[in-house]
């Protein structure tokens, strides 16, 4: 075969692999996994907010809501407002939250690709060997479904490997300088991506050392590898400058997350013993168990066949031996799983070290050259041994996200029974027309999750109200209200009410019943406890913004003077507790004085949800 033909066929193969990967990625795309997983649906909701804000770039928002009165993860607004975009392309629902982690997950494969290409310098076996490998990984693929975040955040960091590795082979400033800037983009995304901030500054480092020790005819050499690292360490300080001076004035938010992980959270005692189980516990992980969080894949599964891990560890060896892309591949992966070993586990967590994965595909594409290189004269029968053991891996990888996909387990895992009733939400509003959608908390695990999937793209509003039951309703309806409550309800159904649909069952959940109740019924079930207290006019001032009438329920854990319209709600009489009043459409005004620090006041308006802080 001439030159130019075994181009077209290695071509022709890097194309079926990257859309055999591509069809996987989005088989069966809307139906599975079922619903949401309940990060997800937090992440779409504070994405919206952002956007309908209009929240600074160069900041942070909860990802957790306000009513889950506690927040350990901060998101960048940069990665909300990308998040909105994806979000109002798929125009909502379950189309928006596969969206927001297929889409990440086929740059990511592509990444994989460009990552294999610039290590293995044009050479077409180990190329096509990480996007066969990249395509299939169950690790990757289950990940690819939900993982939004870390997804995403992996995509741009594999890029900027690949720009990092283009430009050291090319001595170019200006890719290295590319490669910085998406390494600073990816800190401002999960926060596992802070694992490879060391990189930047240790390549300088080591250009630096190059040039000293360079003999007179390599100089020129070394002096161009330290002018494409600094060129990285100075695109990547600037990126990350914004989101430094952010955590720098709110340095809470940027260790939130990690010191909630932290193996020493409890005390430097009991680290050391905390990173020995982790150790025994990812050991394990590679090797003959999985994690055994159903979202995570198979837990009776390695997260990568032991040929891959066998494979990735030779190109590992060759690379501490030899240098080359493979030592820089190895110190990638080692400090996304370093970084994972600190975290404090019950068992270790596939999710939370998936960065490493394309790392180690790569890897373990380089290690399978190596090792037929080994054979020397016998290279045609290594090549066929090795492209049928990783042909082998490969394809039972596959075999097994696609039984992942199918496990009836993914119901509970997933949000499975939230999003049978927000479609059948979807359907009954779309043949009996619009209604109030109200949600008894004891009809779906988390409110969110309905919430999530039956808001449009662009509203900071819920779509739904929290009441448990007609008569605790905080606003007075105007149309037929769509009650959902638990199956076990034993409530007696209102005059005139269609029981719509039942479903979402689960061991130790009884499901949902979903009843359109009419909008006389329902206002008169309201007109008790809104006639209950006086209706407060809004001054046309102030902070606290009013859409509708309806009961607003101002709380207090202490600490705090609290006035409404000048009146007062907390002081030092009543410095806790919690009063509700009936406010009038308008702006209220509404002024706080902190007297202990830390003290919050939380506003829930008609439909159940904490607003704000005003």
């Amino acid at each position: 075969m001439t030159a130019p033909a075994r181009r077209l066929a290695a071509g022709a193969a890097l194309l079926a692999f990257l859309l055999a990967g591509a069809a996987l990625r989005l088989h069966r795309v809307r139906e599975a996994p079922p619903g949401p997983w309940i990060d997800e649906a937090l992440a779409l909701r504070a994405a919206r907010i952002a956007s309908a804000t209009s929240a600074p770039l160069l900041g942070t928002s909860p990802l957790q809501p306000p009513d889950a009165g506690f927040v350990n993860s901060w998101v960048t607004n940069l990665s909300l407002h990308g998040l909105s975009a994806i979000d109002r392309a798929a125009g909502g629902g379950i189309a928006s939250v596969r969206a927001m982690s297929v889409l990440p997950a086929l740059v990511l494969l592509a990444g994989i690709a460009a990552l294999a290409a610039a290590a293995a310098a044009g050479r077409p076996f180990p190329l096509l060997l990480a996007a066969f490998l990249g395509g299939t990984s169950s690790w990757l693929l289950v990940t690819g479904r939900w993982g939004w975040n870390a997804v995403a955040t992996s995509a741009v960091v594999v890029l900027a490997a690949a720009l990092a590795l283009l430009a050291a082979s090319r001595r170019s400033a200006p890719l290295g300088a590319a490669a910085g800037a998406l390494a600073g983009l990816a800190g401002w995304g999960y926060v596992a991506a802070w694992a490879i901030l060391p990189l930047p500054p240790a390549l300088w480092l080591l250009g630096r050392h190059r040039e000293r020790r360079a003999a007179t005819g390599g100089a020129g050499d070394a002096a161009a590898f330290r002018r494409v690292a600094t060129a990285g360490l100075v695109a990547c300080g600037l990126v990350l400058a914004p989101l430094a001076a952010h955590y720098a004035a709110h340095p809470g938010r940027a260790l939130a997350r990690t010191r909630e992980l932290s193996a020493a959270r409890d005390g430097t005692k009991s680290a050391l013993p905390g990173l020995a189980r982790n150790a025994a516990a990812y050991a394990r992980l590679f090797t003959f168990g999985g994690d055994p969080n159903e979202r995570h894949g198979d837990p009776g599964r390695p997260v990568l066949p032991l040929a891959v891990t066998g494979l990735a560890l030779v190109g590992v060896a060759a690379g501490l031996r030899r240098g080359g892309p493979e030592r820089f591949l190895a110190a990638t992966a080692g400090l996304f799983l370093l970084a994972s070993l600190l975290a404090v586990e019950e068992a270790a967590n596939a999710y939370r070290a998936v960065h490493a994965a394309p790392f180690l595909v790569v890897l373990a594409a380089l290690g399978a050259e190596r090792l037929v290189g080994l054979a020397d004269g016998r290279r045609r029968p290594a090549t066929a041994a090795v492209v049928m053991v990783v042909a082998v891996a490969g394809l039972t990888d596959a075999a097994a996200f696609l039984r992942w996909l199918a496990s009836p387990r993914l119901e509970g895992a997933f949000g499975g029974p939230e999003r049978a009733l927000a479609d059948a939400i979807r359907d009954d509003l779309g043949v009996r027309g619009p209604a109030d959608v109200v949600l008894a908390p004891a009809a779906a695990r988390n409110a969110f999750v309905v919430d999530a999937l039956l808001t449009r793209p662009g509203s900071g509003r819920p779509a739904i109200r929290l009441a448990d039951g007609l008569g605790s309703l905080r606003y007075r309806p105007s149309r037929d209200l769509l009650l959902a409550e638990s199956a076990a309800s034993a409530r007696p159904v209102p005059a005139g009410s269609l029981a719509v649909a039942t479903g979402g069952a689960l061991p130790g959940f009884p499901g949902w019943r979903l009843l359109r109740v009419p909008a006389g019924a329902a206002a008169a079930a309201a007109a008790a406890s809104l006639g209950a207290l006086p209706l407060l006019p809004a001054p046309g001032r102030g902070g606290l913004l009013v859409v509708e009438e309806g009961l607003y329920t101002f709380s207090s854990r202490g600490g705090l003077e609290a006035r409404l319209d000048g009146g007062v709600l907390f002081g030092e009489a009543r410095p806790a507790g919690s009063l509700t009043v009936r406010l009038s459409p308008g702006r209220h005004e509404v002024r706080t004085r902190l007297l202990r620090p830390g003290a919050v006041l939380r506003v829930t308006g008609p439909d159940g949800f904490v607003l704000p802080a005003p």
